[in-house]
């Protein structure tokens, strides 16, 4: 979704888009959504390095964090 946004919003050509006219508007509400899409995964990355450094989150096969933190 964010991807065929920030393609739509710079003017990308691409098949997969609908030829429609943007409006101002539209292209505003694009890059409203665009924005709130990367600080929901900023949000999830900073949480799921924080269930790794406090240890709740299961370590999948990196031994030198876990190392890193006993």
């Amino acid at each position: 979704v964010r991807n065929t946004l920030d393609d739509r919003l710079k003017g990308i050509r691409m098949q997969y888009l609908s030829s429609t006219i943007w409006r101002k508007g539209d292209k505003d509400r694009a890059k409203a959504m665009i924005q709130a899409i990367e600080k929901m995964l900023k949000t999830r990355r900073i949480m799921r390095n924080l269930e790794k450094f406090v240890g709740l989150r299961l370590y999948e096969g990196d031994l030198r964090i876990l190392q890193r933190t006993i």
